[in-house]
């Protein structure tokens, strides 16, 4: 999905209307998914969008998880031409902006939908779960200033692989995922970092 696509947005006064936050929050701190699904609008996305801080525009950021082997889902973007930059770029949560076109009136709401749609086009799963909001993430300056994440866990205990934009996914043990994190040589994705702590701290809590 790319520019002149309408995607999904909220205005910035309505969806912080008693102040913003910085970096992730626990979805039981504040209903941000109500907000955001009583005010919502689609517009088109173009560059100015990408540049237009009176919108926001929310993001799908789902975590796979295996309760049961304690283990983590990392990947690595696909690295195509010359995006070798990104080639030590981990991430953990599958996403991307929500596409008005994906939509389907009267199947759920376009969040949840959302999400399910970039799990099945960016991962191959027998059964995909269903997601669980747990939090949110927002930056108030750099390339995230406009966007909103929307953070949710799936858990399974299937073998999970990756599908058509992944260079590279599999499980990793937390001791693992914490190393990779932690290591200055991999470029590890700023939302990935923001909400490693409570993905973890879900895990062990399974």
């Amino acid at each position: 999905m790319g520019m002149g696509d309408d995607i999904l947005v909220v205005p910035r006064d309505v969806l912080f209307g008693d102040g913003d936050f910085e970096g992730f929050i626990s979805a039981d701190k504040k209903n941000y998914f109500d907000i955001i699904l009583k005010n919502f609008e689609y517009r088109l996305r173009t560059k100015d969008l990408e540049n237009d801080r009176i919108w926001q525009q929310p993001i799908p950021y789902v975590w796979l998880i295996n309760p049961e082997t304690k283990k983590v889902f990392l990947y690595k973007r696909s690295t195509t031409g010359n995006e070798g930059r990104l080639y030590n770029k981990f991430s953990g949560g599958v996403g991307g902006h929500i596409d008005k076109k994906e939509i389907v009136v009267g199947k759920g709401n376009p969040i949840m939908q959302a999400m399910m749609r970039e799990l099945e086009e960016e991962t191959i799963i027998v059964e995909y779960p269903t997601p669980k909001i747990v939090g949110y993430i927002n930056y108030n300056s750099g390339v995230e200033d406009v966007h909103f994440g929307i953070v949710a866990i799936g858990e399974t205990t299937e073998d999970v692989k990756p599908a058509e934009d992944m260079a590279h996914g599999k499980f990793y043990s937390i001791a693992e995922a914490d190393q990779i994190i932690a290591n200055p040589k991999n470029d590890i994705e700023k939302w990935t970092k923001a909400c490693w702590s409570f993905v973890r701290d879900y895990l062990l809590s399974r």
